[in-house]
Formats: C-alpha cells, structure tokens, sequence
C-alpha cells in the first residue's frame, strides 16, 4: 500500500491533483456505480471508446452532475506473426474531465474532454513486482528493458508507426446522450448513444483524425439481494468508426463491447468492485494486440465523500494476455447531485 501510495504521488499532474481527495476519502463516511474502465491502450485508445460508467442510471431532470478521472497505463506488447512485428513499450496517461445534464426526465446529455500523455513512464518496477506477488505473467517485460518508450508497427508495406519521444496533448471530443427506458429502481435501463469529433491530432496518438458513432444498451441492477448491499449491471455497445489516418487500411469499420460486473457495498461508506470488459478486435491483423479481442479485468472500489461526492480507485488487468494495457491504474472524483 505505501509503493502505491508513493506512485500515485509521483505520477503525472492529472493523478496527483486528485491525491488530497484520496487522502481525505479515508476520514469521511456509496453510490452504486461501475468502475472507470477506458481502453487506454496505445493504439485503440485514440477511438476513445465508451466505458462501463456510461450505464442506465441517469441524472434527474434539470440537474449537472461531472466527473474528473486519470487513468495511467503501463504497456508491454511484442509480437511478431508473419510479415507483421509490433512493439507497444511504454506508459500512457488519461486524464479526463466530463460534464452531464438531464434537460428531460428520460433524457441525459453529456460531453467528455481527454488530456493524453504518452511517456516512458515510471511504472515498469511496480508492475514487475505486482506480477511476482501474484503469479501474473510479465509477457514481453521479461526480455525488454524498464521505463523506455517505444510503439513501432511494421508489416509488408514497411514501418507504419514508429513513437518514441514523449508526447501529450488533448484528445477527441466525446458527446453522449442516454435515454431512460424505465422508471424501475431495481432494474434501471437505458439506450446509450455517442459520437465522437476529430479534435485530437492521429501523429500524436492523441486522436483519430475521424468521426467515430456508438450505440448501446445498459441495464443497472440495484438490490439483488435481501440486503440491498449487492448491485450487478451489464452493458452491450457497438462503434463505427470513420477512416482513420492511422492504419486505415486494416482497421475494422466496427467494434464491439461487453461489459459485466458487480458491487457490494461493505459499509455505509464503502463500497468493492469487481467487473469485466470484452472488445472485439480493432484490426484485421494476426497480432494479439490488435486482431484479436481484449479482456480487461478491473477491481477496485467506491468511496462515498459526504452524499453528493463519490472517489473511486481501481486497477486493471489484462486477463488475455497483450490483448489490452499490462496494467491500469484508474482514480477518479465524481459529482452527482442527490436524486428528486
């Protein structure tokens, strides 16, 4: 606990401005919400795909709610299969502020900005020990050395993508809409809608240079046992994405999401997160990291900070192995005003 505490101070601006909240989240006295889970990977993360918080429990009419989140992302992928190499070595992080409103009583609109950072990183050392402690595989880190950047993609044509000096800079701007199906408070639904503007720039992996669209359902299931300390949700998404100045020869026009996953609240205050996120492939490519579909694993927790605040902190793991990031950390403060 005193190496994480000690990353998360030493990480980039956007996860150490978040840090006094996570200090102070231990002297407060939860909502029911899933986790931050984006796909911050270097490559599928410029589409700036939907994540498991965009569900089915949505703001009451006239009322704003925002979150802020950081995500950083340790990377370490080398793969080689027929007349294709790719070599994903480095960190990424995610910040991310995002704004919601309900102008109706079915419906939520909302906006979300990323601010993305691309770096050698400082993770590799946490990560290697994290993988001994439990019996995880370290894939490519066993033979790459620590705390270097590089993201390389070659195939028959020649060297397609070829990153290796720091970079950072403000991703594409994402608006989503969700509208309520229900009224059920134990089994809350909504169809999720989203659209995706070029504001980020594709040279800089901050971007897809395309108009990307999503559509989806989510379902949150509140008091699935006697207790009321249980809560489940489930989301189905698809994206289509335009032409994008990167790969635009092998890329899939759509991908896929499934996500799952649970909450128990184990005191007034707290609440333990578990869930599951599948994507289908981003390429038509024989390499893992990108032909083949992801599964990310992500725990963590809730935090209630008085009744309109929420602090949530998280880890992700890439349970198929250089399919998604190595591993994730994920913090973030949400604001959500209390229900009419």
């Amino acid at each position: 606990a005193a190496l994480l505490t000690r990353r998360f101070a030493m990480s980039p601006f956007p996860t150490r401005a978040l840090f006094p909240a996570f200090l102070l989240a231990v002297a407060t006295t939860v909502a029911a919400e899933p986790l931050y889970d984006q796909d911050n990977g270097p490559i599928s993360g410029i589409y700036n795909f939907v994540d498991s918080t965009e569900g089915a429990t949505l703001l009451a009419k006239g009322r704003f709610g925002w979150s802020m989140s950081s995500i950083t992302s340790s990377h370490a992928a080398t793969d080689r299969r027929g007349d294709e190499l790719i070599v994903l070595d480095g960190e990424t992080t995610r910040a991310e502020f995002r704004l919601r409103y309900a102008p109706t009583a079915r419906l939520e609109l909302g906006l979300e900005l990323p601010y993305v950072w691309h770096s050698e990183g400082h993770l590799d050392s946490l990560i290697d020990g994290w993988h001994d402690v439990f019996g995880l595989p370290g894939g490519s880190r066993e033979i790459r050395a620590t705390d270097i950047l590089e993201y390389r993609y070659e195939d028959v044509t020649g060297e397609r993508l070829n990153f290796i000096e720091s970079t950072s800079g403000i991703g594409d701007l994402r608006l989503s809409a969700g509208w309520r199906l229900d009224n059920d408070p134990e089994h809350r639904r909504a169809l999720r809608f989203a659209a995706t503007l070029p504001t980020g720039n594709a040279g800089e992996l901050n971007g897809v240079d395309a108009v990307t669209l999503g559509i989806g359902y989510a379902g949150d299931i509140g008091n699935a046992t006697a207790d009321g300390r249980l809560s489940l949700f489930y989301r189905l998404h698809a994206t289509w994405i335009g032409e994008p100045a990167l790969l635009p020869d092998t890329y899939n026009e759509w991908v896929g999401h499934l996500a799952g996953g649970f909450g128990y609240a184990a005191t007034d205050w707290l609440e333990l997160r578990a869930q599951v996120l599948a994507r289908t492939a981003t390429h038509d490519s024989d390499l893992i990291v990108l032909g083949e579909p992801s599964v990310t694993l992500s725990f963590g927790g809730n935090i209630r900070l008085g009744d309109r605040y929420t602090l949530s902190l998280s880890v992700g793991e890439d349970i198929k192995v250089e399919s998604s990031p190595d591993v994730s950390f994920q913090l973030a403060l949400r604001y959500r005003p209390p229900s009419d």
